[in-house]
């Protein structure tokens, strides 16, 4: 059995179902809740920074090979006039393709990491609104292919990504990192709406440790759908807004580098006010 949701995501486990779930707690991952919308976590400082420094010992690690590569090998091959030895040329030939993987996954990879660890908006937050079905997503990424110098951009994301999103064209989807310590990531599939062709991978909770621990999708989904509705066998609520309003109330949301008229779209109640504050804003679809 594979998912429904194509390409399929690597070390797949599962396609997740929406709708009601006894599953539900959230640790210290919640930034701010009302009645109306939620911000949420998806990396804290400490796996943030975790992150940064593998990446960056990667880059440092690949710029003296790429160096000693193109000095003792590279440079030779080319600049020799004289006869060169078969092996030279075989080994020079290895260091070449080595080297051209290495600056491919610098910037493909590496670089782009370490710009979202260090440059994207503080903790990556993604907001759910209950009222609208509305899903937000602020990330900075790397890649520009019009590069500029100046100094206001020389040290920051290239591009910016910032996208509203209808809850019923993201899907939930659980995959294992494949340790020894049993861990799971739970991604959002971004779908053509009313389709399970994908077109972009969010992550919505990363490395929690049990392979069938869905705590925070449990949540989300409690939230969504009734945040006030009781189990069946009488225990409480299965979400205890009251309790996390009390806890996030002096949040600051403008800290996470939302543009204004999402802050404004965060609020909004039902679609009409939604359409107007894009109106207000000049958003358009």
């Amino acid at each position: 059995m594979s998912s429904k949701y194509q390409p399929q995501q690597f070390g797949w486990i599962g396609d997740l179902e929406k709708g009601l779930s006894p599953r539900s707690e959230l640790d210290d991952e919640l930034i701010y809740v009302n009645n109306t919308f939620c911000m949420i976590k998806r990396f804290g400082s400490e796996q943030r920074n975790w992150n940064g420094v593998i990446f960056l010992l990667v880059f440092i690690l690949m710029i003296p090979f790429i160096f000693i590569g193109i000095n003792n090998f590279i440079f030779p091959l080319f600049l020799n006039h004289t006869e060169i030895d078969s092996n030279f040329i075989k080994i020079s030939l290895i260091f070449f393709i080595m080297i051209i993987l290495c600056l491919f996954a610098n910037y493909c990879f590496v670089i782009p990491e370490l710009f979202k660890t260090f440059f994207s908006p503080k903790d990556s937050p993604i907001v759910f609104n209950r009222k609208t079905n509305k899903v937000y997503i602020n990330e900075s990424e790397f890649f520009s292919f019009k590069p500029r110098l100046h100094h206001k951009y020389l040290l920051h994301p290239r591009k910016t990504n910032i996208k509203e999103y209808d809850w019923d064209d993201l899907h939930g989807v659980a995959i294992s990192n494949y340790s020894k310590v049993s861990k799971n990531t739970i991604m959002l599939m971004a779908c053509k709406p009313g389709t399970y062709d994908v077109e972009r991978h969010i992550i919505l909770d990363h490395g929690r440790s049990g392979l069938l621990n869905l705590s925070r999708w449990g949540w989300i989904n409690n939230y969504l759908v009734d945040y006030d509705l009781y189990d069946e066998q009488g225990e409480g609520k299965l979400l205890n807004l009251a309790y996390y309003e009390q806890q996030t109330a002096d949040a600051d949301l403008t800290v996470y580098g939302w543009p204004e008229w999402m802050l404004d779209a965060f609020k909004a109640s039902s679609l009409d006010e939604l359409a107007q504050i894009k109106q207000k804003y000049g958003i358009k679809e």
